[in-house]
C-alpha cells in the first residue's frame, strides 16, 4: 500500500471508525446507524478536503470494517501501512533548535514507530524541562520551557482532548526590547498520548507559533 496519510489523519479515521463500532454494537435502529454512517463520511471526506478522491481507495471496506471489534482491527492495521512517519531531525539538527542546553538527551528514533508521531516530545523529569520538535512549512522548530510534575484534568490545546495535563511555560523574546516574556498553557504531560489524540496540525502549529514567536 503506497504511504499516502499522516499520523494525525489516521488518528481521525480511528476515531471515526470507533464511533461507528459503538454505535452497531448499542443501537438498534438500522436508520439511525445508516444516518451516522453518513456524518462519519462526510467528516473524513472534509479531513481531506479536496484530495478526497486521492484518498477514497484507502477507505474501501470502511464501513463494514466498523461493524465488528476483529474487522476493524484488522482494517486499522493495514490502514496504518499507509502512514507517513515522522521524520525526524538529524543530531546535528537537533542539537542546533536546542543549542543553549548542555547534555541534550537525543531521542532513540529507532527505536519508536514513527508512524504514530505528528510531533515528537520528551520530558526531563530532572530538570523539569519538556523538548518539543514539530516540523512546520518543512522547517523544524524546537520548543522548550519548564513543565510542571503536578498534573490535573483537563482540555490540551494541542490534541484537544481531556487528559492529564501539566502547565508548560516557555521563555519568549520579546521584538525590540530585549525583554523576555513567559508563554504558555496546560498541555499532555505525556506526549505519547497526546500524539494518539491529535487529528489536526492546525492546534499544534497554533501553540508552537504562541510560544515561540514574538507577536
Amino acid at each position: 500500500m503506497t504511504k499516502k496519510i499522516q499520523p494525525y489523519q489516521f488518528n481521525f479515521i480511528r476515531k471515526q471508525a470507533n464511533i461507528l463500532l459503538q454505535a452497531h454494537l448499542s443501537v438498534n435502529d438500522k436508520n439511525t446507524v445508516k444516518t451516522l454512517q453518513a456524518i462519519v463520511l462526510e467528516k473524513i471526506n472534509e479531513q481531506f478536503g479536496e484530495d478526497q478522491e486521492e484518498f477514497q481507495p484507502l477507505l474501501d471496506g470502511f464501513l463494514d470494517a466498523a461493524t465488528s471489534k476483529p474487522k476493524l482491527d484488522q482494517f486499522l492495521e493495514g490502514l496504518k501501512e499507509a502512514v507517513l512517519p515522522f521524520s525526524p531531525p538529524s543530531k546535528q539538527q537537533l542539537t542546533k533548535l536546542f543549542k543553549k542546553t548542555k547534555k541534550l538527551k537525543i531521542p532513540e528514533w529507532d527505536e519508536l514507530d514513527l508512524r504514530d508521531y505528528t510531533f515528537y516530545s520528551w520530558n526531563d523529569s530532572g530538570k523539569q524541562q519538556k523538548f518539543i520538535v514539530a516540523s512546520i512549512d518543512g522547517k523544524f522548530v524546537g520548543v522548550q520551557g519548564s513543565i510542571s510534575p503536578t498534573v490535573q484534568k483537563g482540555i490540551c490545546p494541542i490534541c484537544h482532548e481531556t487528559s492529564e495535563v501539566s502547565l508548560f511555560m516557555s521563555k519568549v523574546k520579546e521584538s525590540g526590547d530585549g525583554m523576555y516574556t513567559k508563554r504558555g498553557n496546560y498541555i499532555c504531560y505525556d506526549s505519547d498520548k497526546c500524539n494518539h489524540n491529535i487529528e489536526r496540525r492546525e492546534e499544534l502549529e497554533a501553540f508552537v507559533q504562541n510560544v515561540l514567536f514574538t507577536k
